[in-house]
This record gives structure tokens, C-alpha cells and sequence, in this order.
């Protein structure tokens, strides 16, 4: 706590993790007169029904007047304009730019799993939904889809890679029998960003009960690959105002979902996205070193949320 509160400048990447820690470290050093900047994850729950979204959602509002704190959204104020009056600005979530040195490295090894997914893909284009299955991500939505179609998989590798929990086996049962790919274990770091990069399309159409930004997304951005979405969530409002192409899906329609999977890979080129990361990363960090010097400091200017190509 001393060296907390000792800092000049104290950066929180992840408030929500303990709100209320946050929120007594924040109002001692703005006692001290010392910068706090946080970011925050999820402004969509302080508007949700409840007594903590309200409890939360004034709590917020309360720090936004003090000058030493700096409250920064990951979701952009263009998607609700409500989320103005909880935070003070807003940045594009880190995953959306946080790769440059990474894959700008020609030499960056393969992992053993994706030389696994290309031997087995032979030649077909490659989804893959990453990380632990479940209902939040919508993995028994893509499971029912491959139910309804298994012949998808003659032409799409599906890859489900992640440790899969008790409640999804049986989806996990319906993606293996449809002739998916099913990697049942932890990854590491190399085999998360390599199956990325190997990969056509990621998966980021989201149960409707989860609406925030999503790192696959953000990394498909990165990275130029296809991506299909929740049509009408944020992801799918934040592709439209960068100008990303994704597949949109009504969560829930198997008939759509079939039709999407089908058409994946048949493009002629991939999206081009260095523009739009490199714009969304300049932006952004420039917002969060404006956001650690001085309050009065204007931050950089706006881009009305669209990402515009460096010349």
C-alpha cells in the first residue's frame, strides 16, 4: 500500500478486479495530489439493473470529479453515449494494437499445435474458437451449428482449442463427431498466438448475454483475419466504425450460422488491418499518456471513431 500510495503516477489495468481497493487507494492519493488512472473493463454494468450498477454507476460519477483521477473506458463513448458520464475517456482495448512487435518478427517460431492443425487442415480454410468453451462464448451455439451441417467440416478445419469444462463435454462431443478438431488442454502463450496466426477466421459471436470488447476480435484485427460476430453487438458496432469486414450472425440462427461457415476462406485476399491498429494504437496510447501527466492537459484529439489509414 506504501508504495501505492509513494507513486507519482499509479496505473490500474484491471479496476474491476477489486472496485473497492480501487476506489480507497484512488481517494487517499488524491488526497496526496497524486495521478490515478484507471481502465475500465465493463461501463456497461454500472447501467445494468441492480442495486450495485447503481451503487457503482455513482461511485464512478464521484471519482470522475476529482482532478487526480482519470477514468478510461475500453469501450468507445460512440457505442453508449451513457458511458460518458462514468468514465472521463476512452481508448481502444489493448488487444486491439498491442501486437506490433510480436508479429513483426519473420522468424517467429511455430508451435507443435498449429504444425498439428495445418498437417490435419490439408489445404481447408481454418476456424478456430480459442480458449475454454462455454456458454458465455457461444460454443454450444457453434456446436449445433456443426450438428445441423457436418459436411461443413469437408471444406472448413474446425479447431476448438482450450481446456474444456464438465458443462461443455457433451458440445465438445458434438464438434469431435461432426469431424472437428477438439484440443482439450491449457495453452501456452506460443500455441495461443500461433493458432491465431495459422488460423482463417476466429470466433467472436458471443452469447448475447456477454456484450463488451473481445480480444479474439481485436487480435483477428491485428492480425488480418476473418472474424464472425454477434450482429448487433458492440464488437459487430465497433468493426462498422473501424471499417473491418466480419461475418455477422443472429446469435441463435443455426440456418445463418451454416451459410457463414460455409462461405469462410472464399474471399479473395484477406483484410488489410495495419492501418486500422496502427491508428487504433496511436490514438490510444496517446490518450493514456495524456491521461498520467497533467488533468489539464487536453487529450489527443478524436477521430470520430473511425480509424483512417496513415499516409
Amino acid at each position: 500500500m506504501n508504495t501505492l500510495l509513494a507513486a507519482d503516477s499509479v496505473l490500474f489495468a484491471t479496476l474491476e478486479d477489486d472496485i473497492a481497493f480501487f476506489f480507497a487507494v484512488a481517494i487517499l492519493r488524491a488526497v496526496l495530489r497524486r495521478r490515478t488512472v484507471a481502465i475500465l473493463m465493463s461501463p456497461r454494468r454500472c447501467f445494468t439493473p441492480g442495486f450495485k450498477s447503481v451503487v457503482r454507476r455513482h461511485a464512478f460519477r464521484f471519482l470522475k470529479r476529482l482532478r487526480s483521477v482519470t477514468l478510461l473506458s475500453i469501450l468507445p463513448f460512440y457505442l453508449d453515449q451513457r458511458f460518458a458520464s462514468v468514465a472521463d475517456e476512452w481508448i481502444y482495448d489493448p488487444q486491439f494494437w498491442d501486437l506490433d512487435s510480436r508479429i513483426e518478427n519473420p522468424d517467429w517460431p511455430e508451435s507443435a499445435l498449429a504444425q498439428d492443425v495445418k498437417r490435419k487442415a490439408q489445404g481447408r480454410p481454418i476456424l478456430l474458437f480459442l480458449g475454454g468453451p462455454s456458454v458465455m462464448k457461444g460454443f454450444p451455439f457453434l456446436a449445433k451449428i456443426l450438428q445441423a451441417k457436418p459436411a461443413i467440416t469437408d471444406r472448413l478445419m474446425i479447431v476448438v482449442a482450450g481446456k474444456v469444462p464438465e458443462d461443455q463435454k457433451r458440445f465438445a462431443e458434438l464438434v469431435s463427431e461432426a469431424g472437428g478438431l477438439v484440443i482439450d488442454r491449457y495453452l501456452t502463450d506460443d500455441d495461443v498466438l500461433s493458432a491465431k496466426l495459422c488460423a482463417t477466421c476466429l470466433w467472436a459471436c458471443y452469447d448475447p448475454s456477454y456484450d463488451s470488447s473481445s480480444g479474439l476480435f481485436g487480435r483477428a484485427m491485428q492480425l488480418g483475419k476473418e472474424a464472425i460476430v454477434r450482429r448487433g453487438s458492440y464488437i459487430d458496432s465497433i468493426a462498422s466504425h473501424l471499417k473491418y469486414p466480419v461475418h455477422r450472425c443472429a446469435f441463435g440462427d443455426i440456418d445463418e450460422g451454416v451459410a457463414i461457415l460455409m462461405e469462410i476462406g472464399e474471399a479473395d485476399s484477406q483484410p488489410q488491418p495495419d492501418a486500422i491498429a496502427m491508428t487504433c494504437r496511436d490514438q490510444s496510447v496517446a490518450r493514456l499518456r495524456a491521461a498520467l501527466e497533467i488533468r489539464d492537459n487536453a487529450f489527443a484529439e478524436p477521430i470520430d471513431g473511425n480509424a483512417e489509414p496513415r499516409r
